[in-house]
């Protein structure tokens, strides 16, 4: 309301008193910025990233201003802060366009921040790792357990560098559908026998290949709809 009043100073006084979320310190700059008071909005925006509360939105909004504004150490601090907040391929990508000379040392820290952070669905981890190409960062990312979804997309990075581990995941989420006779996803199980074989291929172990994929002929026999999708991998 200050702000809209033109009463600029003290509604500046007052968020840096009286604001106490991240969410309300957003709202005050962006409505400074609106009224082209741009300086006094990223000095809000700054103070916001001291206060509670989840700091990624802030965090990318300062991030972005400060490009613009061409406040590159501003830029940095709040593009890593972002990435820290919500570890994701984009906002790993904003930093390297913020970090310039620094790039490397920074580099180091965010790869060694995403490698420590635990998550239950840890896709922007596994984004970044395969994006710098390091397979067994992202093969980490996934334990104890992930989506089948996320295990796919490290599995095809894998299959030539890292096939023993591919065989592995790759057997592991066909069986589990197969022993359990989800008849709904047998052509999924097919699809992880397929990758599996390509990676047997990758190592010259066609004929453990073939002995394992008759022992699931033998072991699934009965399961009629599953049979031919087997057979067709022969």
């Amino acid at each position: 309301m200050l702000v809209r009043l033109g009463r600029i100073q003290e509604a500046v006084t007052y968020g840096l008193t009286n604001l106490r979320t991240t969410e309300v310190a957003l709202a005050l700059a962006k409505a400074l910025f609106e009224h082209n008071e741009q300086e006094h909005g990223l000095h809000i925006a700054e103070h916001g990233l001291t206060l509670e509360g989840f700091k990624a939105p802030l965090a990318k909004w300062v991030r972005d201003q400060a490009v613009a504004m061409g406040k590159q150490e501003l830029a940095l601090t709040s593009a890593e802060m972002a990435f820290r907040e919500e570890v994701s391929l984009d906002n790993y990508l904003h930093v390297t366009q913020t970090a310039g000379e620094q790039w490397p040392q920074v580099r180091g820290v965010l790869l060694d921040y995403a490698r420590q952070k635990t998550s239950s669905y840890p896709q922007g981890q596994v984004d970044v790792f395969l994006h710098e190409g390091l397979i067994d960062d992202a093969i980490a990312a996934l334990e104890p357990y992930t989506s089948h979804t996320l295990v796919e997309r490290v599995v095809d990075a894998a299959l030539t560098s890292r096939p023993d581990w591919a065989i592995q995941a790759c057997r592991e989420q066909a069986e589990s559908i197969m022993d359990g006779g989800r008849a709904q996803y047998y052509d999924a199980a097919a699809n992880w026998l397929a990758k599996a074989q390509k990676a047997y291929h990758v190592m010259s172990r066609e004929q453990e290949w073939r002995v394992y994929l008759n022992e699931l002929l033998t072991r699934h026999g009965r399961k009629y709809k599953l049979i031919p999708m087997l057979k067709a991998l022969q």
